[in-house]
């Protein structure tokens, strides 16, 4: 008998890895936001030998980007039932995934006794926890809200609609991946999911609206000249943005600007730099500003280039600009090219344009090292800025 059963146990074939009797079973799954500065994955284990490891792998999705991830240990449990659970910060000095981002992910399970456990892989919307969220589609853009505001998530909307359609018109390009417009009700219920500033600059600056990812938009003041800035942000970026090249920021912003339906504070604020001559070369400008007090002057210089640029040599040749950019041209390579002259020459034209005397330049030395590869951008850069605050109640600009 005992020869038998051995030699039974030797013609079974062996079972495979992972495939143990112990077989690990996961209940619900679930993601928790309590508010924009971390998100909690969870899941209920049955391990009968106890759970040796539990590992969280995601991705947060971007259409430019492609998806950027990592990995998470959620650590082990001696019981044959556990949950287990794994906080990824969202809002640090390290990291800054915006609310609205999509993500994907999955869990890796494996047992004291070597049965292991893949689950399926899921989908999240990431959304602020403290408000009970609702949408509204239409086509390809998506508007996130709360508190019952569906008349001014319909005017986001439609506002949404009618920029990426101006600004793919003029910049002679599509939009092509879908858009998600998150809508608060003001800029202090979301201020917590903006990524960090100074406190100076927070004090000093009203923010209506940011583009914080390639296809996703925040709302602060829900004013059709916010949204309409925020959203040429996303045509702008696709029409310009190469895998080693950029646009410039007052090109960006001036665009912005321009497909804005009013322009005040900012037409305000460049008319009185005009008039003391106390504007600056767009070669300092081809960087946000740094100190709250420049921002106005900034946008509003940046929409009067863009305006001069249009209005003097059209709308071709401003297509043919953004174009030169994302084939991999600098600014002064694709201003040289379009127009025949680079920043220096634009800056000029544009102050004799608007009565003022042109400057001389020393000579500038071009570059010689070959262009290299640039870093992923931080998804945000300068904040939409309304006005200074105190400083009035129209709004515009933005990021």
């Amino acid at each position: 008998v005992l020869a038998l059963a051995l030699a039974a146990a030797l013609a079974a074939p062996a079972a495979p890895a992972g495939a143990q009797a112990g077989a690990i079973g996961v209940g619900a799954l679930d993601v928790r936001s309590d508010d924009p500065t971390a998100i909690t994955f969870s899941a209920r284990v049955s391990a009968p030998a106890g759970l040796a490891g539990a590992t969280l792998i995601y991705e947060v999705l971007n259409p430019k980007a492609g998806a950027v991830g990592g990995r998470g240990d959620a650590g082990g449990a001696p019981g044959p039932e556990a949950d287990v659970s794994y906080t990824l910060e969202t809002r640090s000095a390290q990291r800054y995934i915006p609310v609205g981002s999509r993500f994907r992910y999955r869990w890796e399970f494996t047992g004291a006794d070597g049965a292991t456990h893949v689950t399926a892989e899921q989908e999240h919307l990431f959304l602020d926890g403290r408000y009970a969220w609702a949408s509204k589609r239409d086509g390809e853009v998506s508007v996130y809200y709360y508190g019952g505001a569906e008349g001014r998530a319909e005017r986001v909307l439609a506002a949404a609609h009618a920029a990426l359609a101006d600004t793919e018109r003029l910049l002679q390009t599509e939009t092509p991946y879908p858009v998600r417009v998150v809508v608060w009700a003001s800029e202090d219920d979301g201020e917590l999911a903006m990524r960090p500033r100074s406190a100076a600059f927070d004090a000093l600056v009203s923010t209506g609206g940011q583009r914080v990812a390639p296809d996703l938009l925040f709302v602060f003041a829900a004013t059709d000249d916010i949204v309409r800035h925020e959203a040429a942000h996303i045509v702008t970026a696709i029409a310009g943005d190469g895998p080693f090249t950029r646009i410039p920021s007052w090109l960006d912003e001036g665009t912005a600007v321009h497909m804005q339906r009013s322009r005040r504070p900012y037409d305000d604020a460049i008319a009185f730099a005009i008039a003391a001559d106390r504007t600056r070369r767009l070669r300092h400008m081809e960087s946000p500003p740094g100190t709250p007090g420049e921002v106005d002057v900034f946008y509003g210089q940046s929409w009067s280039t863009v305006a001069y640029l249009i209005g003097e040599y059209g709308e071709q040749r401003f297509a043919d600009l953004y174009r030169a950019v994302r084939q991999g041209a600098n600014i002064d390579g694709a201003l040289e090219q379009v127009y025949g002259f680079d920043q220096d020459g634009l800056y000029n034209r544009w102050r004799e344009s608007e009565g003022l005397d042109p400057i001389a330049y020393a000579p500038r030395a071009e570059p010689t090292a070959a262009p290299q590869a640039e870093a992923t951008r931080a998804p945000l850069a300068l904040p939409t800025t309304v006005a200074a605050r105190g400083g009035g109640d129209d709004a515009g600009g933005g990021t």
